[in-house]
C-alpha cells in the first residue's frame, strides 16, 4: 500500500524541485499536514517558487495564459487577479487588468507571486507548528525502504522522510538530427536558457531556430532585448507557428460523447466548430476533460495522436499572447524572421558558424547556413535520454521506469512511480514527469489541480 499520512501523526515530506510544482505542493501540504510536521524543499538552485519557467527577468516574456486562468489555487480562481490588484504594480494595476483577467502579464511577475504565495504559507504554516524548511542543495541519489526514504545530496549529507516527490519539471531539449549524430560545437547553443551562450551572439549574427514553438517566440524577444538585429530562421517539421489568443469563453461539448480515437476526436473536434463555435472556445472547452479524454484513448489511439495530430493540437492549445504574436509578425513582415518546414538530415558546426542539410516536406533537399543554432525543440520528455544524475541513478536502478510512450516517468493512479518492483510505497511525481499518464500537465490549470488533488490524498483527507 502506498504511504498516506495517519491522523494526528507528524511526518516529513521532501520535495525535489522547488519551481511551480514543487513549490504549490509545498504550500498546499503545509496548510494539510497534522503539527509537529516538516515540509523539505529542494532546489539545486537555491530558488524557490520562480523556476525556470517563471524565473526569467525579461519583461517582453509573457505568460501564455490569461490571468484569470492563473491563480495557484483551483478553489479561488480569481486568486492571482486580485494579487495584482492589491500589488497595483507599475504598469499592472486595476486599469490595465480588467475584471475579466483577460491579460498577459511578465512571467516574472507571476514567478514574484509564487514565491510569496509560498512565503505565506510557510508563516501561516509555522502558526500551528507545521515546518517548511528550505534547502538549496543538489540531490543525486536516493533510496526507499519500508521505514522510509533517504536522500544524498552532492554536497555532503543526508535526508531521511516518509515521502519523497519528485517534481523536476521539465528538462532541455535534444536536438531532432535524422542522422542520429550529436553536435556540441561552439556554435550550438543547446539549452535555449542558457544566458552567457545567449550574451556571445552579435548583433549582427545570422542565427537558426530549431522549433517554431513558444520557446522560439521567447528566445526572438530575449535576442531583440539583447541589441540582435540580424537575420533568423526558425525550423520544424511542419513550419507551424502558435496560434494567437483571443477573448473568448468555453464553447458547449458533450465531453461524455468523446470518441475513443485519435480520428474520432479530430472529427468530433471539427464537426463542434462546422456547427458555428469559434474554434477557441471548442479547445477550452475541452481544457478540463483533457486528461479524462486521454486516460479512455487506447495505447494505440494515443500514439496515433502524437503521431499525427500532436502538432496540430499544440499549436491551438498553447497560445502566443497578443502583444507576443503581433511582434512575431512584424518580424516576419519585416523579413527578420522566416519560418520554414523541413526535417534536419545533417548538422556541421565548427568555431565559425554551423550548416544544417535540410529535406522538406516535398522531397527537397537544401542548405542552411547560421553563426548560431539554437535549440528551441521543445523540452525532453524521453527519460532515457535524460542526463540528470538523479534521474539517471533511479532509472539504472530500476526504481522508475520511462513511460511507454516516451513522455514521462511511470505512475499509477495516486501517482507512485513505478518501477521493476512495481509502484513505489513512498516515491511519487508531480507535473511534466507524469504528462504519459495525464498528457496536459505542462500548464498552470492543469497542474494546480493535480497538485491540490495529490496533497489532499497524501495527507488523507478528502
Amino acid at each position: 500500500m502506498p504511504f498516506r499520512v495517519e491522523p494526528g501523526k507528524p511526518v516529513h515530506v521532501a520535495i525535489i524541485g522547488a519551481g511551480f510544482t514543487g513549490s504549490l505542493c509545498a504550500v498546499h501540504l503545509l496548510r494539510r499536514l497534522p503539527p509537529g510536521s516538516r515540509v523539505s524543499l529542494i532546489d539545486r538552485t537555491g530558488r524557490f517558487g520562480p523556476g525556470l519557467a517563471y524565473g526569467t527577468s525579461n519583461a517582453a516574456h509573457l505568460l501564455n495564459v490569461r490571468a484569470a486562468n492563473m491563480s495557484a489555487f483551483p478553489d479561488v480562481p480569481g486568486d492571482f487577479v486580485l494579487w495584482l490588484w492589491r500589488r497595483d504594480l507599475p504598469g499592472l494595476g486595476h486599469a490595465d487588468i480588467p475584471p475579466s483577467g483577460h491579460a498577459f502579464v511578465p512571467r516574472g511577475v507571476y514567478g514574484r507571486y509564487v514565491a510569496e504565495t509560498l512565503s505565506e504559507a510557510r508563516v501561516a504554516a509555522a502558526t500551528r507548528g507545521v515546518r517548511l524548511d528550505l534547502l538549496g542543495q543538489d540531490v543525486t541519489d536516493l533510496w526507499e525502504s519500508e521505514a522510509g526514504a533517504r536522500l544524498l545530496f552532492a554536497e555532503g549529507g543526508e535526508l531521511e522522510a516518509d515521502a519523497v516527490v519528485l517534481c523536476v519539471g521539465n528538462f532541455p531539449p535534444e536536438l531532432p538530427v535524422a542522422d542520429g549524430s550529436a553536435c556540441d560545437g561552439p556554435r550550438v547553443i543547446r539549452d535555449p536558457w542558457d544566458q552567457p551562450a545567449l550574451d556571445r551572439i552579435g548583433a549582427d549574427d545570422p542565427v537558426i531556430v530549431i522549433g517554431t514553438g513558444l520557446t522560439m517566440a521567447d528566445m526572438l524577444l530575449a535576442l531583440d532585448g539583447r541589441g540582435h538585429r540580424g537575420p533568423v530562421t526558425a525550423l520544424s517539421r511542419r513550419g507551424l507557428l502558435p496560434a494567437e489568443h483571443a477573448q473568448t469563453v468555453p464553447g458547449r461539448m458533450d465531453l461524455d460523447a468523446a470518441p475513443r480515437t485519435a480520428l474520432g476526436l479530430l472529427r468530433w473536434v471539427r464537426g463542434a466548430i462546422r456547427d458555428g463555435q469559434p474554434w477557441r472556445a471548442v479547445i477550452d472547452a475541452l481544457r478540463p476533460a483533457t486528461a479524462a479524454i486521454w486516460r479512455d484513448l487506447p495505447p494505440v489511439e494515443r500514439r496515433r495522436f502524437l503521431r499525427h495530430a500532436r502538432p496540430y493540437w499544440e499549436v491551438h492549445r498553447h497560445r502566443l499572447a497578443p502583444e507576443v504574436a503581433a511582434r512575431i509578425a512584424a518580424a516576419r513582415g519585416s523579413g527578420r524572421l522566416t519560418v520554414r518546414a523541413g526535417r534536419i538530415q545533417a548538422l556541421h558546426a565548427d568555431a565559425r558558424g554551423v550548416r544544417l542539410t535540410v529535406r522538406d516536406r516535398a522531397g527537397g533537399v537544401g542548405r542552411l547556413d547560421a553563426d548560431w543554432l539554437i535549440n528551441c525543440s521543445g523540452p525532453q520528455a524521453d527519460y532515457a535520454r535524460v542526463r540528470d544524475p538523479l534521474v539517471r541513478r533511479l532509472l539504472d536502478r530500476g526504481i522508475v521506469h520511462p513511460d511507454p510512450l516516451g513522455l514521462g516517468l511511470e505512475v499509477d493512479g495516486n501517482l507512485a512511480l513505478v518501477g521493476a518492483a512495481g509502484p513505489s510505497r513512498r516515491l511519487f511525481a508531480l507535473g511534466p514527469p507524469t504528462k504519459g499518464a495525464f498528457w496536459e500537465i505542462t500548464a498552470v490549470p492543469d497542474i494546480r489541480t493535480q497538485v491540490a488533488e495529490f496533497a489532499a490524498w497524501l495527507a488523507g483527507q478528502p
